[in-house]
């Protein structure tokens, strides 16, 4: 009875390896898209809290980490990939205004695979 116990605890250990392995950032890859980091520049006063939903380079739709905007400053989403030519779900919150959420398209014209997009709000 240990025996099986212990090889159906391998195949569920071996399982949540291939599941966590599909979510979290690694680099761009040459599979046929073009992947992009995202950079956020605000020109807001106050400090902006942000993160990412869509395709990554996996194939996988994804959430992001947060990330933070000082006042008037630039941070760039690193070691997140998206795919260009398609939209993510920009999530930002500053104190003032709450959580609010856009669509924005990635563009790929113009851009390569391993590229860093700059996207700017107010």
């Amino acid at each position: 009875m240990n025996g099986i116990k212990r090889k159906v605890t391998m195949a569920v250990l071996a399982g949540a390896t291939v599941v966590g392995a599909l979510a979290m950032p690694a680099t761009a890859s040459a599979d046929g898209g073009k992947f992009v980091q995202l950079q956020v520049c605000s020109a807001s006063t106050e400090t902006v809290k942000f993160y990412f939903v869509g395709e990554n380079q996996h194939g996988d739709w994804v959430g992001s980490r947060f990330w933070e905007i000082a006042p008037k400053g630039c941070t760039t989403a690193e070691g997140w990939w998206w795919l260009a030519g398609r939209s993510v779900e920009f999530h930002h919150r500053k104190p003032s205004t709450g959580w609010r959420w856009e669509q924005r398209v990635v563009p790929a014209n113009g851009h390569k695979n391993g590229d860093t997009i700059r996207l700017d709000i107010g």
